[in-house]
């Protein structure tokens, strides 16, 4: 059996996530201690934009490093 982080929901909307069983479906809501059915959520990731895989990422990143680099100057005088 191995563990990952899961998301559970109880009927009255409280969530939280867990580190579990895969095979665990049902968690007792530690809120109001109703039960809880795990759901699909949203996946949290972030595309790093320094090796030039992801362009819309590696633009960014370069965006956000020049601004730096304008305040850093403006600081400087």
């Amino acid at each position: 059996m191995s563990k990952r982080i899961f998301e559970f929901r109880c009927g009255e909307g409280h969530t939280v996530e867990k580190y579990i069983d895969e095979e665990v479906n049902t968690i007792e809501c530690p809120t109001c201690q109703c039960a809880s059915l795990r759901i699909i959520s949203m996946p949290r990731i972030a595309l790093e934009g320094v090796s030039g895989d992801f362009p819309t990422a590696a633009d960014a990143w370069a965006r956000k490093h020049e601004e730096a680099n304008r305040i850093a100057e403006k600081r400087r005088g």
